[in-house]
């Protein structure tokens, strides 16, 4: 956990500090064997039998630590993966006897389409005298949405899903599905989903009704605001959803850290300026947060955002440091544990890969590149006039920005090109302007939320709404602008999700290994080469 004594000097990401990690030891075996069994898929009893041998060897190697490690690692690699092949579905061709099918589905993700014309999602075959059975579906089904995991007997046209699939189809396929059922219909409900289930669905509908209530006649400016507090990328007008996606910047959009550590601030400094108690406070807000989350999803990246929250509070309340690396790991394993799954998941990948690259790079980057200089220290406190000091503070966000920015987008780029096709290096500065904008509309969405349970307070929750609206539609048009500058993008159309991956994991160990580096260009420069000669390669 953290160093015993507060006060001592933080020794960074060296070798020792990994102990002050020990979550590593659990995500990294649940990672690497959960990618293992997605690329090769071998026998999990093969697998089981290997990772308890090791497990046997490293307990009598205990001795020979170099030894015991090594095969602590494999038996933790190997049980990854046998846990990954038992919790997910199996993958690969299988020969179809007939276009048109009907099954009986557990639905695991459903949301409504823009039109309003049926529903998309994911769902698992649970017929057990089929040969499809415990297979993964992408659904597309008319009707109304049901709550997630609902099961339902369906009805449409059942087709393979290509390896050269693109959009919706490539998102399905890296979540684990093998075929994809189009123009269905609901025969008939076999099971209800749970409470929980439904109530989320409820809150969710209402929440998006509410979010898209303004002052003023505006769809768009209301689906922009329910896309941005209820993570549905779905709900953005076209045009918008465009431009975010050609300036690298769509992933505002996603519930991530920005929602749940904007949210979990505001609502935290609420509680100190209402004088309610430190401890009982934290804990009621981490709860709000995590059926947010709850509403919302339940994603990869919320989910990660979510335990990061809690353990850096837990820390904070308890008087101990807990560091930022060791919150990840524990994020990260505390997924896989629950959805092994989401190693396959676009959303999982960029989120931890980009979040680890700030963690490693990007924030020690940030705090050189924007330490003051000879000159701003040698001046006296009240001798630099306002336009001076004003200009210190801009290099220093301009600076610890780009190496943020810098950063996330370097670790991300072998998986958005691999899922998307094409890398926009314009984030690296839209996203500068862009990420501070984008907390006025969560917390005006998050005031707005909490006005409108008092019919007193609509017509001021209404106009936080028309607030937030216009601050998401100034962002858009920032957006719009910056996708017509000719930036020099990575795109191809060849790179594999499994090249993408390895070549992610790459830059993960360089960020690493190098993290006790001092400057800025060893910190940044050498994971951008690597990038540079991976894509060359890949």
């Amino acid at each position: 956990m953290a160093r015993l004594d507060p006060l001592a000097p933080d020794p960074g990401l060296n070798a020792d500090r990994f102990g002050h990690a020990p979550a590593l030891w659990l995500a990294l075996p649940l990672l690497l064997g959960g990618a293992l069994d997605q690329a090769w898929r071998p026998s999990p009893g093969a697998m089981l039998l290997g990772g308890t041998f090791a497990a046997a060897l490293a307990w009598g190697l205990a001795h020979r630590d170099r030894l015991a490690a090594v095969a602590l690692a494999l038996a933790g690699l190997l049980l990854g993966a046998a846990w990954h092949h038992v919790r997910t579905p199996p993958t690969g061709p299988i020969e179809l006897r007939r276009p048109f099918a009907e099954l009986s589905i557990l639905v695991e993700r459903a949301q409504e389409r823009r039109d309003g014309e049926g529903w998309t999602g994911l769902g698992w075959v649970t017929e057990r005298d089929d040969r499809l059975f415990r297979r993964r579906l992408a659904l597309s089904v008319r009707g109304p949405a049901p709550a997630d995991g609902a099961e339902l007997k369906l009805a449409g046209h059942l087709a393979p899903l290509t390896t050269e699939a693109r959009g919706y189809e490539a998102w399905a396929r890296a979540q684990g599905a093998s075929f994809r059922l189009s123009g269905g219909r609901v025969l008939g409900e076999l099971a209800p989903a749970s409470r929980l289930s439904r109530w989320c669905q409820e809150r969710r509908g209402v929440l998006e009704g509410w979010l898209r209530s303004l002052p003023w006649e505006d769809p768009e400016g209301g689906a922009l605001l329910a896309a941005t507090m209820l993570g549905r990328t779905a709900l953005l007008p076209t045009e918008a959803k465009a431009a975010f996606g050609a300036t690298g910047t769509l992933h505002l959009f996603a519930i991530s850290g920005l929602h749940i550590a904007g949210m979990a601030a505001a609502l935290l400094w609420a509680a100190r300026r209402l004088r309610f108690p430190a401890r009982p406070a934290g804990l009621a807000v981490l709860a709000g947060l995590w059926f947010y989350v709850e509403v919302t999803g339940a994603s990869p990246s919320s989910v990660r955002a979510w335990i990061m929250t809690a353990f850096v509070w837990a820390g904070r309340a308890g008087e101990r440091d807990t560091p930022a690396l060791q919150s990840l790991a524990l994020a990260c394993a505390a997924t896989l544990l629950l959805d092994p799954g989401a190693v396959g998941d676009a959303g999982f990948q960029l989120s931890y890969a980009a979040v680890l690259a700030i963690v490693a790079a990007g924030a020690p980057a940030g705090e050189i590149a924007a330490a003051p200089t000879l000159a701003q220290r040698l001046s006296a406190p009240g001798a630099a006039g306002f336009l001076r000091k004003s200009g210190w503070r801009a290099r220093r966000f301009l600076r610890a920005g780009l190496c943020l920015s810098g950063a996330a987008t370097i670790a991300g780029a072998p998986l958005t090109l691999a899922h998307f096709g094409q890398a926009s290096a314009g984030g690296l500065l839209v996203n500068l302007a862009l990420i501070p904008l984008s907390e006025l509309p969560l917390v005006l969405g998050m005031a707005s939320t909490g006005l409108s349970v008092w019919p007193a307070t609509l017509p001021v929750a209404r106009w936080l709404n028309g607030g937030a609206a216009l601050a998401l539609d100034g962002m858009t048009r920032l957006a719009e602008v910056a996708a017509r500058v000719p930036w020099p993008d990575l795109t191809s159309e060849r790179i594999s999700a499994t090249a993408g991956a390895t070549g992610a994991l790459l830059l993960a160990a360089c960020f690493l290994a190098q993290a006790e580096a001092r400057s800025v260009s060893r910190l940044l420069g050498i994971p951008a080469v690597l990038l540079a000669l991976w894509f060359t390669l890949a």
